[in-house]
């Protein structure tokens, strides 16, 4: 995958309200009390009276746990899907701090230089649409996925992954680089990237599977086709926990010149 100036990586485009619905509950489930280095990340440059877009804001659940922190600064949660944009709204509906807006995040509907942080988390966007926005010396953070995200899915379905919702990089032992690079070339300069894994359970085959269509991960998939692959897929990566499916993220920080 070339990751350019125009990037797609677990899509949000188009969702439809059962995605929107699964995605929203699920993010409620695995909600936890502490923090993740994402939001903690953004939380360490924020400050009062700041402008902030969130590209990809899908159900809100970001923004909204920025937007508490920081009473004092506006947050902008854009999404190209009404559905999405749908939940979302429930979900900020007490935030006077929080604006949705539906747009593309390869064209963004906003005047330049009008940001002060501009983030994105496993959405379509435009990096030099998200460099034209940013005042000078914004901040942009990425999280995204590492070439080792649910490497369980494409073990079971190596001819029918979606491509575009995971990254082939170029070169598995420079990936990073690569990743830097293509921000680069958008006029950004990287102040970090940083990289981990998490194990993610899966209580039943129903969530499994909920996972795969909501993403989605694989091409044409079938809760009644696919059940026997699905069975195998738990069977080898079960365990007391729930089926063990690999999140590999990435973490970048960089700024407008």
């Amino acid at each position: 995958m070339n990751l350019n100036t125009e990037k797609t990586i677990m899509s949000f485009r188009g969702d439809s309200e059962r995605q929107a619905i699964l995605r929203d509950q699920r993010t409620k489930r695995r909600k936890k009390t502490s923090r993740s280095r994402y939001v903690s990340l953004i939380l360490s440059v924020i400050k009062p009276r700041m402008m902030l877009l969130d590209i990809g804001c899908g159900t809100a659940h970001i923004i909204q746990e920025l937007a508490a922190s920081n009473r004092r600064s506006l947050f902008v949660g854009l999404d190209v899907s009404p559905a999405m944009l749908k939940v979302a709204k429930s979900n900020t509906v007490k935030f006077r701090n929080i604006t949705l807006v539906e747009g593309d995040g390869l064209r963004l509907p906003f005047p330049s230089g009008i940001f002060d942080i501009v983030i994105t988390r496993l959405a379509d966007y435009s990096q030099r649409e998200a460099y034209r926005i940013l005042r000078r010396r914004g901040y942009f953070l990425e999280c995204s996925l590492g070439p080792d995200a649910d490497k369980e899915i494409k073990e079971f379905f190596p001819e029918r992954i979606e491509r575009e919702n995971f990254f082939f990089p170029r070169d598995l032992r420079t990936w990073k680089q690569e990743v830097c690079e293509d921000i680069g070339e958008a006029g950004f300069t990287v102040s970090a990237i940083d990289d981990y894994e998490e194990a993610n359970y899966y209580e039943t085959e129903e969530e499994l599977m909920n996972l795969i269509e909501m993403v989605p991960l694989v091409r044409e998939f079938d809760r009644e086709k696919d059940g026997d692959r699905i069975r195998e897929l738990a069977e080898k990566y079960g365990s007391k926990k729930g089926v063990k499916i690999t999140w590999h993220y990435y973490i970048l920080m960089a700024r407008k010149s």
